[in-house]
Order: C-alpha cells, then sequence, then structure tokens
C-alpha cells in the first residue's frame, strides 16, 4: 500500500474509536495511547495519564505557557494540561469526529477557554510562525509519511527558547526482511506508513534546527500496556471473525485493526522497536 493520507489517518481513527472505546478505557481516560508505568502508577488508568505529568515535568509546562498538542486524539493531554498545569492548549486532529468529542470534553470541564481545538495538519498549520512556548506529541508523529515535514513545522510554530517533547514507537535499524515485513504490517493496520529509526529521527531533528536533543528509552514503562493490548487480541479475534461474518462490508481498517493488537507485542517481544521520549529545545 502507498502512503496514507490524511483522510485515511481520520477516517482511521474514526473507525477504530469502538476498540478502544472497548479495550482502552477511553471514555474515562480519553487516551489513545499506551501512558507510562512506574512506582506511582498502581492501575492501568493511572499510567494512561502518567504519561502526561512525565512529559509535562520534561518540558517543563507550567501556567504561562501556549501548548500546542500536535495530534491530540479526543483531547485527553490537552485537557490534563488545561487543568493540572492551567496553561493555555490549543489541540489539533486531522479527524472532524475527535476535535467534536475534544471540544465537548473540555466544556464539560468548564475548560474551554483553557483548551480548544482545531482540524489541522501538523506538518502545514494555519498558524503564524513563533506562536507556541511548546509543541506536544504522543504517538502522532509516526503518521507524518515524512518526518521532516512534522520537525521542520514545529519548528516554525515554537518561540525562541521552545521546546518540543514527544513519545513515540522507533523502528531498529537493519531489521531482517521478515521482521520488517512484521513492522510493517503492524504499521500499515494503524494507517502509518512506516515507523522511523531513532538514528534517522535524530538527524530530522538536528536538520530542522534543533538542539540540546534528549532521548529516554521508556520501552520498559510501556511493556505492560502493549501485553494488554495483545491479550485483547484473542477475544477481538473471535468477535471481529463473527462481525465480518455477518458485516460484509466491513472495512481493511476495522479488519486490520485486530491484528495490530498481536503483531506490535510480537515485534516488541522480538527486540523489534523502541518506545522513546525525546525533548529539544529552539534555541
Amino acid at each position: 500500500m502507498g502512503k496514507f493520507t490524511n483522510e485515511d489517518i481520520a477516517r482511521y481513527y474514526d473507525l477504530s474509536r469502538t476498540h478502544y472505546e472497548r479495550m482502552w478505557d477511553l471514555q474515562r481516560s480519553r487516551s489513545l495511547h499506551y501512558g507510562y508505568w512506574d512506582k506511582t502508577t498502581k492501575n492501568f488508568h493511572e499510567a494512561l495519564l502518567n504519561i502526561n505529568k512525565v512529559l509535562a515535568d520534561k518540558a517543563g509546562i507550567d501556567k504561562d505557557m501556549y501548548v500546542l498538542d500536535a495530534g491530540c486524539g479526543v483531547g485527553g493531554s490537552s485537557i490534563w494540561l488545561a487543568k493540572n498545569r492551567d496553561c493555555r492548549v490549543k489541540g489539533i486532529s486531522l479527524s472532524q469526529q475527535q476535535v467534536a468529542i475534544a471540544t465537548a470534553s473540555a466544556a464539560a470541564e468548564n475548560l474551554q477557554d483553557k483548551a480548544s481545538f482545531d482540524c489541522e495538519d501538523f506538518t502545514k498549520t494555519s498558524y503564524t510562525s513563533e506562536s507556541f512556548d511548546r509543541v506536544w506529541a504522543i504517538e502522532s508523529v509516526c503518521h507524518a509519511n515524512d518526518k521532516s515535514d512534522f520537525l521542520n513545522e514545529a519548528f516554525r510554530l515554537l518561540q525562541p527558547g521552545g521546546k518540543l517533547v514527544l513519545a513515540d514507537f522507533f523502528r531498529k535499524d537493519g531489521l531482517k526482511s521478515a521482521d520488517d515485513a512484521l513492522i510493517k504490517r503492524w504499521a500499515e493496520g494503524w494507517a502509518i506508513d512506516d515507523f522511523s529509526t531513532r538514528k534517522m529521527f535524530l538527524e530530522k531533528m538536528e536538520n530542522a534546527g534543533f538542539t540540546d536533543i534528549k532521548v529516554e528509552d521508556a520501552t520498559a514503562h510501556i511493556r505492560r500496556s502493549a501485553r494488554r493490548l495483545y491479550l485483547a487480541y484473542f477475544p477481538g479475534k473471535v468477535g471481529g471473525w463473527l462481525y465480518n461474518l455477518t458485516h460484509k462490508k466491513v472495512t481493511v481498517f476495522g479488519k486490520k485493526n485486530i491484528d495490530t493488537a498481536y503483531l506490535q507485542y510480537k515485534s516488541l517481544q522480538k527486540g523489534l522497536w523502541d518506545y522513546l521520549i525525546i525533548t529539544a529545545n529552539k534555541a
């Protein structure tokens, strides 16, 4: 399959929302990511919220800042930041459905003056240069066909002295053909053209102009979530098979999304990818 379009990505998230609601505590956590398990987290819900604290601390986010949540999903991180760091947040998504859900959730929390949402492409936004103090992205940059497009736009949008903070998946270098095919099957099921390697991504960050780049390998902190998703694969596979029998027009994304629950864990167990948290400055 060729490169996924913005419409493909938005459609993937719209179609898979029910999967996240059933398996991923979506309505309560508003989280579409793996979270971050550590000694402070007692359960899955706490881990999903904890990634927000971890990234906010690394980025030094406080009440005087304006943050761009690039790939905001249903607004969970944006609302957490507005509530817990008292900062202003602009969340953006390719999905009008996600923007509507996020907007309603912010209003329900009486945070609409702090957290607002637009349907925008994070590789070419409509915002003026140097509009934001921080650019934030959790498991969204992987969707950029060319990661440089996101990095260049993030650099443009940041004020001097601003910071980029992100958490995402990175494939290992030099994979064998069978392992490479496994990673690509997983990526395709999530409407991702391909994952970047750490080396390639860091080179693109430097080329975009970022300095003081720091990397944390957080793979150990997401393993429990990856296993949880893997365990959901087995009942999901049976349910999906029954659903496909009675719904002949089920989409390709619908069919492949169930398999990704298995593929992401199998590839993790084989050591084919890492989960990294990266921060970088704009001088």
